[in-house]
């Protein structure tokens, strides 16, 4: 009888599991976009490469075909030029 109450016992707390989970799913907020600025003002960037989002002040630009571009690093800045240069041997 005991073992009976256990069982009935853990079967409703995962169906009340399962029940919260779908609930919070449905009814989750969508995820809202980055800032436009960073909390001191400062307006946020977005890497090409990456897609991180980074303060204008902390960013690392570069002009690309007429176009300012902003980077979170050196290293994606690199990695962009270089899928560029490659593109453009491949033409």
């Amino acid at each position: 009888m005991i073992v009976r109450l256990i069982l009935w016992a853990i079967f409703g707390f995962l169906v009340y599991t399962v029940v919260q989970a779908a609930w919070r799913a449905f009814h989750a907020a969508p995820s809202a976009a980055p800032p436009e600025k960073s909390r001191g003002g400062e307006a946020m960037e977005r890497d090409p490469q990456c897609g991180t989002f980074v303060p204008r002040g902390d960013a690392v630009a570069a002009r690309v075909r007429d176009k300012e571009l902003w980077f979170c690093s050196t290293r994606c800045r690199d990695e962009y030029l270089r899928s560029l240069d490659a593109e453009t041997l491949r033409r």
